[in-house]
């Protein structure tokens, strides 16, 4: 039943944003400019005589952290985003009242954001690799064990993003911070050596730098399960302290929101 109820809130948010087409769209032609702007970038680069980053082109190494960038920045904003859409709008409360689980009232109207986000990411490596990004020695495998590891890691952000939206009824101030964080600190247009030693720390203290790296040694270089294990096991370290964590505040947003009955109040 509660599956079923999944993919009920997956397809009603699809049609929703499907009926908003010039929106729909755009969001696609949109990460397809973004691959013309890697491609010129690594252009640029050639012409100053250097074209080649962590073993693959400069471009391989932009779609790669590009798209990671990508579903870091949906897999952060999608529960909020969703969530406070949906407070506005009033669509929460008449779900709350089902047999339909608090947790899945709450986060399963973001499913359709985050499916879209693994479409858009898809699109952005396919369209890459069709202008040049050179995925030859990829080894898939590898690559997709460390999407599923860096993936728990990710949504635990957003789900401490949906509480903060119960709690405050406000947009998450935490979402920008993350994703710009994310830019400089792990390596998603440049690699992290660039940065000083001392601005290096905060690069090693975030998981994203652990799941690019590993995302980038499976692509690039076609490096096994047991080459990246090192950062699978810090990606894992991560998950383990985050999802709890981000699990329990959660729980207390709802309980919060049980004892106030303030879901409606902006």
């Amino acid at each position: 039943m509660t599956a079923a109820k999944l993919v009920a809130l997956i397809t009603h948010n699809f049609r929703l944003a499907w009926a908003y087409k010039l929106n729909f769209v755009t969001r696609y032609l949109g990460m397809i400019i973004s691959v013309l702007l890697f491609f010129f970038l690594d252009q640029l680069l050639q012409r100053s005589g250097s074209g080649q980053v962590e073993g693959g082109t400069y471009f391989t190494f932009l779609i790669i952290g590009g798209a990671f960038s990508k579903f870091l920045e949906l897999s952060s904003h999608a529960f909020s985003a969703n969530l406070r859409e949906e407070m506005l709008q009033g669509t929460i409360e008449p779900l709350l009242v089902t047999a339909t689980p608090v947790t899945l009232a709450l986060l399963g109207p973001s499913s359709w954001m985050l499916l879209e986000g693994v479409l858009l990411v898809l699109l952005q490596l396919g369209v890459g690799t069709a202008v040049g990004a050179d995925f030859s020695n990829a080894n898939w495998g590898t690559a997709v064990l460390v999407l599923l590891v860096s993936l728990s890691s990710l949504i635990s952000y957003g789900i401490f993003s949906a509480a903060f939206v119960i709690v405050f009824k406000r947009g998450d101030p935490m979402n920008w911070f993350i994703n710009s964080v994310a830019y400089v600190f792990s390596g998603v247009f440049f690699p992290v050596e660039l940065l000083p030693s001392w601005l290096r720390v905060i690069s090693y203290a975030l998981p994203f730098t652990y799941a690019l790296r590993a995302l980038r040694g499976a692509l690039m270089r076609g490096q096994t399960i047991a080459a990246v294990g090192g950062d699978l096991l810090v990606l894992g370290g991560f998950t383990a302290i985050l999802l709890p964590l981000s699990y329990f505040a959660l729980r207390y947003a709802i309980r919060h929101l049980k004892q106030t009955g303030e879901l409606a109040h902006y």
